[in-house]
């Protein structure tokens, strides 16, 4: 139970991190800004660690949810390290395969990695267009 509240609360971060691509700002009318990037930026870091911390209290709670070319030693750095690197690899691209997703893994590699491919096109979506 202890484990879907904080999967649960993880979540929430992550959603209320990505409000920032949504918002509108008031101002003038830039094509581009530092602003953007920032946000775009401070909300990559946070869904990347936001998954990886749902990976990691999975697999620190017995619930399988990554497999591949590491071993399990129990210590919580070492499996937060292995989900933070699976994180990024799969927000970032497709991953490499040494590392994959089992159970409900799955579902969370799933939603990482739509979220990857949506945040440019929210970025650009942002930029462009008048706020």
């Amino acid at each position: 139970m202890m484990i879907i509240f904080l999967i649960l609360v993880i979540i929430a971060f992550v959603i209320g991190s990505m409000k920032f691509l949504f918002e509108k700002e008031l101002g003038e009318f830039h094509f581009f800004s530092i602003g953007h990037f920032f946000v775009l930026f401070y909300s990559y870091i946070t869904v990347l660690l936001g998954f990886s911390l749902i990976y990691t209290v999975c697999e620190m709670g017995s619930i399988p949810v990554l497999s591949g070319g590491f071993e399990h030693e129990g210590h919580y750095f070492y499996t937060l390290f292995n989900s933070m690197y699976f994180s990024a690899a799969t927000l970032f691209s497709v991953g490499y395969g040494d590392m994959y997703p089992v159970g409900i893994g799955k579902l969370f590699a799933t939603f990482e990695a739509f979220i990857g491919y949506i945040m440019p096109a929210i970025f650009v979506m942002r930029t462009v267009t008048r706020t």
